[in-house]
């Protein structure tokens, strides 16, 4: 790594060739994902350029929904050592969610917002995944109501595909999971989360069916707790 990580930071920092970044993210996640806490050394580098990357107008959108995977792959290989960040990359994917919830347009543009949103969701997941059984899970409580929020939103507007429903119901689980009794109140409020629920469950794809199994499982369990 330490041979390595210039050429990951030169990789992050190229803007122009967006498919050189988008691939260097890409291998940052593998890498999260291989090093788990051993990752820790280089996080301050490599967060500070995903956060410059998407505050930047010059970087391509099609980079976006990496980033955002990528958060969440680092928030579950270091755990609760993503507390350095986690108001930074909160306050980036709620910005990204709020502009994901209310788009129209071609097929390509719902097909980008499907990416998007995936992305955001995978972040939420590693984030709520990588806090879970901390001592520090509470600060995860105040970003709960936005998340269902998002939830909502994303389901209302009725365009999302297989992959965005599959992780959307994983994410519902992942916030019962890890904030147990915190969650379930707010889950029971939430205006749709039943409706999705019970839409997954009877869902045709094997994939969606079992996330919605587990989330159900879960969500019963921060009920009851």
């Amino acid at each position: 790594m330490p041979e390595f990580y210039r050429y990951l930071e030169m990789g992050l920092q190229n803007f122009e060739e967006y498919q050189v970044c988008a691939v260097t993210v890409g291998v940052v996640g593998d890498i999260s994902r291989a090093l788990e806490e051993k990752i820790v050394p280089y996080c301050d580098g490599i967060m500070t350029q995903l956060l410059k990357n998407l505050s930047s107008n010059q970087l391509h959108r099609s980079v976006k929904p990496p980033i955002f995977s990528c958060f969440g792959d680092i928030a579950l290989a270091v755990g609760e050592y993503f507390e350095k960040y986690l108001m930074w990359a909160m306050s980036a994917l709620q910005s990204a969610a709020e502009l994901s919830t209310h788009i129209a347009g071609d097929d390509e543009l719902v097909e980008y917002t499907n990416s998007l949103r995936n992305g955001i969701l995978e972040a939420y997941s590693g984030i709520f995944q990588g806090f879970k059984n901390s001592p520090k899970t509470q600060l995860l409580i105040p970003y709960a109501p936005h998340i269902l929020q998002f939830l909502d939103g994303i389901y209302m507007e009725k365009d999302m595909d297989d992959v965005v429903m599959k992780t959307a119901i994983g994410v519902l689980g992942d916030l019962a999971d890890t904030l147990g009794s915190h969650a379930g109140s707010m889950i029971q409020q939430s205006v749709s989360s039943k409706d999705f629920l019970n839409e997954c469950l009877s869902s045709e794809d094997l994939m969606i069916k079992e996330s919605a199994e587990w989330a159900k499982l879960a969500i019963s369990r921060a009920i009851s707790v």
